[in-house]
């Protein structure tokens, strides 16, 4: 039997049969690999961070241990990262409009704080200590920064800062904005822009800053962290950064160029405005880039109570964490199982009895009011009084 195609002018045996099924196997693997989440997601204006948005991030112990994901670009990867990312610091990042900052004379930009106290030498990446003549009386102390953003349907940038010198909010705007990012994001998209700004420092003074954004899309796929699964785009920039310094009535002064390199991975998913995980390189001079700190989107944890003080003997416990406030544990000698715990309040009333507790007992914020208790602990070789806070 001949199979006929019409986009031929004469019939075609086998040869139509054959373009119709690439061109159906075309269809079902389209189809196969966007049911299976397979396709790189495509971002705009919803994945950069606005005005009232308070994300979470924690800070990773071993940054260096993450060198092994710079690598892992391309298409269609997985970067699972659940049992890696280990973090003992947490940081909430407040956006908020500029109106609700010291800076307020920067209205139509909105922004973060990002260090309550600094000094000029920190800020320009420099040593405390400079072996130049004349510059270390400039190593002021800083105050309040900030870093502004402006955010439409091309591109998120950063437009302005905010410096607090001598006791005066400074509110500084870039006469070249960073462009963080352009949109639409795709994979495989490249992007080079420029930023410059300036602060002058009346009768002392000007600072200049000037740098280039290289930028780009390297890769795809899902990130799994302790935060959860997304599908994602990772972005990676380079940055290079050139200061100069102009004393009054003197030449400009040029610092070394520093560069910075950025790899953050971004979604379009649940409303997750702002970078997932964040790896921050940083180079001086000739020396290589090295990962200095990273940092992955979470949520609040309560702290683990720390583990009780060892127990030589049977015939003791401890409560903790004191004050506590939801959950009790109890330490005791393993060979003196608890039996039961009672609670009693300020005035001497029996509020609350737990039969076999086991080593915790959960949900007291449900069942005690805020305040102080006596608890009674009955164990297998005595009956051991202690007085706890609840804690609101």
């Amino acid at each position: 039997m001949l199979t006929y195609c019409s986009f031929f002018k004469r019939p075609t045996p086998v040869r139509g049969h054959l373009l119709f099924t690439g061109l159906w196997l075309s269809v079902l693997l389209c189809l196969s690999l966007k049911s299976f989440g397979q396709t790189a997601p495509v971002l705009g204006r919803s994945c950069a961070p606005l005005a009232g948005d308070t994300p979470r991030y924690n800070r990773v112990i071993n940054p260096s241990n993450l060198s092994f994901v710079l690598n892992q670009t391309g298409a269609s990867r997985t970067w699972d990262l659940t049992s890696t990312l280990v973090s003992n610091e947490s940081k909430v990042e407040r956006f908020v409009n500029a109106t609700q900052t010291p800076y307020f004379l920067l209205f139509g930009n909105y922004g973060k704080k990002t260090a309550d106290s600094s000094s000029l030498f920190e800020f320009l990446g420099l040593p405390p200590q400079l072996p130049i003549p004349g510059l270390d009386t400039l190593n002021l102390p800083l105050t309040n920064l900030y870093d502004f953003y402006n955010l439409n349907n091309n591109r998120w940038a950063k437009t302005a800062q905010g410096v607090g010198l001598l006791g005066l909010p400074l509110p500084v705007f870039y006469s070249d904005p960073d462009e963080m990012l352009a949109f639409p994001l795709r994979f495989g998209d490249r992007d080079t822009s420029t930023f410059a700004f300036s602060i002058n420092v009346p009768t002392i003074a000007e600072i200049r800053r000037e740098g280039q954004r290289f930028s780009t899309v390297d890769a795809w796929g899902t990130l799994r962290t302790p935060y959860g699964q997304f599908p994602c785009l990772r972005v990676r920039s380079r940055v290079t950064i050139t200061d100069s310094i102009l004393l009054a009535g003197s030449a400009p002064v040029g610092l070394p160029t520093r560069t910075e390199i950025e790899t953050s991975w971004y979604t379009n998913e649940n409303n997750e405005r702002g970078p997932l995980l964040r790896i921050v390189e940083r180079s001086l001079l000739f020396f290589p880039p090295t990962i200095q700190e990273a940092w992955y989107r979470d949520r609040y944890r309560a702290p683990l109570p720390p583990p009780p003080p060892p127990l030589t003997d049977p015939g003791d416990v401890v409560l903790y964490p004191n004050p506590c406030r939801g959950t009790l544990n109890l330490g005791l000698h393993p060979l003196d199982p608890c039996e039961r715990v009672r609670f009693w309040n300020a005035e001497g009333q029996e509020v609350l009895v737990v039969e076999q507790p086991g080593s915790a007992i959960t949900g007291l914020e449900f069942q005690l009011a805020a305040g102080f208790y006596r608890v009674e602990v009955t164990a297998q070789y005595g009956v051991y009084s202690k007085k706890i806070l609840l804690i609101p």
